[in-house]
């Protein structure tokens, strides 16, 4: 069953909970104590029975002797705690079983109205009938206790009202707990799947759904499911396409070694003739070349052993300021010979914790980026700030987003990315057409 139609279910229900429980309690409740009622141990009167009784024992009594009558009205014992009393006519009182009544043995028509109404509606309910003897004439009265007049329904609704009460509170708890249950077994599920969703650090694809049923969240599992499958062949082929991808730079950068090697021996033959200036132009290009090439094996060497995880690093606290000095002792000849003009500011020392193989290529991959895609500025500045613990490289190219001339694959930045994420180094980039300005921090900062 679909959840819309549960739901759609669960409302009728509240909608006619409240109506049906109502009626169909009180009936049943109705035919419960019309059972019981014949069974309780207890004394009740009807009102009805009494004065029709009453009636009727006055009539039997009609045309008796005085003496006989009051002897009668005085050996009534029906009901319990009852009180008896008979008034002639002209309000003279011939019998009471009552001693409080005994003391009034003259009444009045004003004064046995008035007692009569207060008596009725007080803790005695009062009835009477006329009664005419041989001798003397009057109304013979009879009150009874509240307290025992009720029907047998009535008796049975004082008796057993608990039990109509824990029906009604059973029918509306049964309906608050199915209500209940749907939602929190609703709400299950839905966590469960959000379970399976969060990220998991050991664990890149989530599992596979248990499917329980077949409603509007059992659709949902489907789809999650189809999408955990897709995911695990996507994920599946590009660990197919990284393995290809890394066999075939590892086995390019060792088959480009070679020609390469004997191309640079034989520059460096021609180098030892004097050769015209024309010819003396294309052995350098050549030579430019050469190196270029050997510096992008290298590279790819670097990012295939970095991606993997393989290469060594060996974390100590340095003196940056050290190695950077010490760098740009090696970069000046070539940073000289092209008309560089350099600023550099490495005054106080600062520690980084940091390995220094792994800084330096870090360096020399920038350093060799301003001078390749840079030249044309003439500048680099390398300044060091121990407020703020930052290194900052900047040059005056072009900028990053304008083409330099010479073309490149960008693999020397993503080796410089890979080397800082693991030294837990943040490197900020500004750039724009006066130049670039590179910033290495430790991330905390």
């Amino acid at each position: 069953m679909k959840l819309s139609t549960k739901y759609i279910l669960i409302i009728l229900l509240a909608v006619l909970i409240f109506p049906v429980s109502f009626l169909g309690v009180n009936f049943l409740y109705y035919l419960v104590i019309t059972q019981l009622a014949d069974f309780s141990p207890e004394e009740y009167y009807d009102p009805e029975e009494i004065e029709e009784t009453w009636a009727r024992e006055m009539d039997a009594l009609e045309g008796g002797e005085t003496r006989d009558i009051t002897s009668s009205l005085r050996n009534m014992d029906r009901y319990p705690d009852s009180v008896i009393f008979w008034v002639k006519d002209n309000g003279q009182l011939l019998m009471s079983n009552d001693p409080s009544k005994n003391g009034s043995t003259q009444w009045d028509v004003s004064s046995l109205i008035q007692y009569v109404e207060e008596e009725s509606g007080g803790e005695y309910f009062t009835t009477s009938a006329y009664l005419e003897g041989a001798e003397a004439g009057g109304y013979a009265f009879l009150q009874i206790p509240s307290s025992y007049l009720e029907t047998n329904i009535g008796v049975g609704q004082y008796q057993y009202s608990t039990i109509w009460f824990i029906a009604i509170g059973s029918f509306w708890f049964l309906f608050i707990y199915i209500s209940w249950l749907f939602f929190n077994r609703t709400r299950k599920r839905l966590v469960r799947m959000q379970e399976k969703m969060e990220i998991n650090e050991n664990q890149l694809i989530p599992s596979r759904m248990k499917i329980e049923k077949e409603d509007e969240i059992g659709q949902l599992e489907h789809s999650f499911n189809q999408m955990v499958e897709q995911l695990n062949e996507s994920h599946e082929k590009e660990k197919q396409e990284a393995l290809i991808r890394k066999r075939l730079i590892s086995s390019l950068s060792h088959d480009l070694r070679t020609p390469l090697s004997i191309m640079n021996g034989h520059v460096h033959k021609l180098n030892q003739h004097d050769l015209k200036e024309d010819m003396a132009e294309s052995v350098h290009v050549i030579n430019e070349k050469i190196v270029f090439l050997s510096d992008l094996i290298d590279n790819l060497s670097s990012f295939t052993v970095l991606s993997e995880g393989k290469l060594p690093m060996n974390r100590q606290w340095k003196d940056i300021a050290a190695l950077v000095r010490s760098s740009l002792i090696a970069w000046y000849p070539v940073l000289e010979e092209q008309d560089f003009e350099m600023d550099v500011e490495l005054q106080e020392p600062i520690h980084w914790n940091v390995d220094e193989i792994w800084f330096r290529r870090i360096l020399d991959n920038l350093l060799q980026n301003v001078l390749r895609h840079a030249a044309e500025g003439k500048y680099v500045s390398v300044k060091m700030e121990k407020e703020t613990s930052m290194l900052e490289i900047q040059d005056r190219g072009k900028g990053m987003h304008n083409p330099s001339g010479k073309s490149g694959a960008g693999i020397g930045l993503s080796i410089v990315d890979m080397m800082l994420e693991q030294m837990e180094l943040e490197k900020r980039v500004s750039t724009g057409s006066s130049g670039t300005t590179i910033t290495i921090l430790p991330k905390e900062n």
